[in-house]
């Protein structure tokens, strides 16, 4: 899989706002539709996917989210969108559905075929152990940083 496509700074939305989950996820969903990376429809399978099987991990410095479904010819491209958000908002736990997460960092995948998903699930959760570089996530003001690091680390 090539990861510099991937990735774009259209992609990257720093310092967004949703009132809630429903809306973050709304909100890269729509930016993945207007690049052209997913139908429409992928945004409802994420959405029903996310009743079942809950996306929210507590970090030691924030909570993140990995919204995603299983594509069904409603998948482009490959791709990941990435929106941090000024406000966390709550999404059940992937370890314990009762429990709710603070997030404020949210990871679209958006992926043809289960290898590839399980193979970038894998690459991420080596991002997200990495404490400094998450919190240049956070931090940084630039999507194309935000960009680089991933590409540096999605390897």
């Amino acid at each position: 899989m090539n990861m510099t496509n991937l990735l774009n700074e259209k992609l990257i939305c720093l310092d967004g706002t949703a009132a809630d989950s429903t809306e973050a996820i709304n909100l890269l969903g729509t930016m993945m539709v207007q690049d052209g990376y997913i139908h429409p429809s992928y945004i409802g399978a994420i959405h029903k996917r996310e009743i079942n099987f809950p996306t929210g991990i507590v970090l030691a410095s924030c909570g993140i989210a990995l919204p995603h479904a299983t594509p069904e010819d409603n998948v482009f491209k490959n791709g990941i969108a990435v929106l941090r958000l000024k406000q966390p908002v709550q999404f059940h736990s992937m370890e314990n559905p009762d429990d709710n997460v603070s997030v404020t960092l949210l990871f679209m995948l958006a992926l043809n075929g289960s290898e590839n998903h399980l193979n970038m699930l894998q690459k991420l959760f080596a991002i997200f152990q990495q404490e400094t570089l998450v919190q240049c996530m956070q931090q940084t003001t630039s999507a194309k940083e935000v960009c680089q690091l991933m590409l540096d680390n999605l390897k």
